[in-house]
Parts: C-alpha cells; structure tokens; sequence
C-alpha cells in the first residue's frame, strides 16, 4: 500500500525554492510490512529525467532531522537531481541493519517517477554518511557512488570487493568527534577494498560544514559520463 501526499513544507523550505521543485510524501511498505516515509523532491519542470539519489540523515534519522538537513537535497535538486529522503521508522540504525531494502525502494521511486535510467547515488551527513558508506558496501553494484559529508567507516564494517565504487568523502579539521584524526585509515580502507576515493580534511570546518561545490559539481558530472 503507497499514499502520496503533496505539500509545501513551509516550515523547512523558502517559497522560491518550493517553485523550482516537485515535493512529495509517500509511503513505502517493505517486505516484512515495515513502512518507510520518504521525503520526494524533484527539479520542476526539468528538460530532462533527473538522477536519483537517496539521501541518509544524521543524528536519529527522525522526520525532524531528515528535514533539518534538507538543505544538502537543497542545493542537489537545484543542480538537477532528484533527491529521497527515507525516514527511519526504527531508530538511527534502522537503515544499515536493513540495507537489502534498500534496492525495492529505490524500485519502487522508479515506478512512480520518471527518473534518469542507471544506478542510484548514495549521500548522507554524518552518521547518515557513515550509513551510506556501509550500505553501498553491501553491494557495491547497486550503486552509483557515496557521497559523505561527513562520514566515517566503523571497525566492524565488512568490505568486500567494492569493484571501483566512487566515493566523496570529507571530514572537517576540526570535527568535534575527531573523525579527522582516522581520515588516512578510512581511505586506506577504502582504497585497499578497491574504491575509488575522493578524499579530504575541510580546512577549519566542525563536524558539519557547507559543501564546497568547485569540488564536488565536478566529482558529480563524472561519475554521469
């Protein structure tokens, strides 16, 4: 069973911005009859089908938080994707001890929009970035790439062969949880697992931080050649 309701969300998003997007609620229910909201926003009126990404909140991964960090979605659908936010109906850990959903759902976003043919692109923001990372290294085909702003592997993380995955990763250098400090032994990880990294400390930054787009615009545009 799926619902699809349309909204404005004033609360989180500037009127200008709700004139160039397409908003979206919808309801997905998993195997298992779990159900997962996803926040659904698209360019308007795009020439184009846009790339689907799936983007992963920090924190709780709350209806809240996923709101509360939109404005990375933000400046993604105004350069042309198509961005989900899926909201966790069972806690900050519900979407990496649930990763094999993760393919149904973005199936199921398919169907229901017009969307860019191709694999999905993963981003998240903190944990949602350290989410994100362990998700895509579940099976690292599924996927377009990982974008973590930041985000970090736990010691417990499996990697297999991730097959040249692409991966944006950056840590401020002055993250309050020090992240920074094992920024060499995330990429020599990542790298050592065969992914393809993309990797930098954010001169002055905390652990949240504005996207430096010079680097990422770029980073982006490749991986759709």
């Amino acid at each position: 069973m799926r619902t699809a309701i349309f909204s404005l969300f004033s609360l989180l998003l500037s009127a200008s911005f709700i004139q160039t997007v397409q908003a979206a609620e919808e309801l997905v229910t998993l195997v298992g009859g779990d159900q997962v909201k996803v926040l659904y926003f698209e360019p308007n009126a795009s020439a184009e089908a846009p790339p689907l990404a799936i983007l992963i909140s920090g924190g709780s991964n709350s209806e809240f938080m996923a709101r509360a960090q939109f404005w990375m979605g933000k400046e993604m659908v105004a350069r042309g994707w198509a961005i989900a936010l899926p909201v966790s109906p069972g806690g900050r850990h519900y979407f990496v001890d649930n990763a094999e959903h993760f393919p149904a759902l973005i199936a199921d976003l398919r169907r229901i929009h017009t969307l860019r043919p191709g694999r999905t692109l993963l981003v998240g923001i903190s944990s949602g970035g350290s989410a994100a990372l362990e998700i895509a290294a579940r099976d690292p085909r599924q996927y377009l790439g990982v974008v973590a702003t930041p985000g970090r592997l736990h010691e417990d993380t499996a990697l297999g062969a991730l097959q040249g995955l692409p991966i944006f990763l950056r840590v401020g250098e002055k993250d309050d949880f020090r992240w920074n400090k094992r920024l060499d032994q995330f990429i020599n990880r990542l790298e050592a697992a065969g992914a393809r990294v993309d990797a930098a400390e954010v001169p002055g930054a905390k652990h949240i931080f504005p996207l430096n787009w010079d680097e990422l615009e770029p980073w982006l545009q490749q991986l759709q050649q």
